[in-house]
């Protein structure tokens, strides 16, 4: 079970390989990479499950309705998530 401290945001990079977790938002102010963002199903209340993570955690690969997506560790900070159980 994955606890949540008050005042803390757990994000994309945070998930655990095989957990599965819920969009809540993409801290972004880059349009580009927003863009970038929705053209991968990347959205607000979307279902993603964590696939892998590259050797020294500098990738994450994301299922998303069926898409496997490939994020930047630092792409993957930006996305805020809540885990489902």
């Amino acid at each position: 079970t994955i606890k949540i401290c008050k005042g803390y945001t757990m994000t994309l990079y945070d998930c655990a390989l095989g957990s599965k977790c819920r969009i809540l938002d993409c801290k972004t102010q880059d349009e580009a990479l927003r863009d970038r963002f929705i053209s991968f199903g990347i959205t607000k209340d979307k279902v993603c499950q964590v696939l892998s993570h590259s050797i020294g955690r500098l990738a994450v690969a994301v299922l998303i309705e069926g898409t496997r997506v490939a994020l930047r560790d630092n792409e993957a900070k930006m996305i805020i998530v809540e885990p489902l159980k």
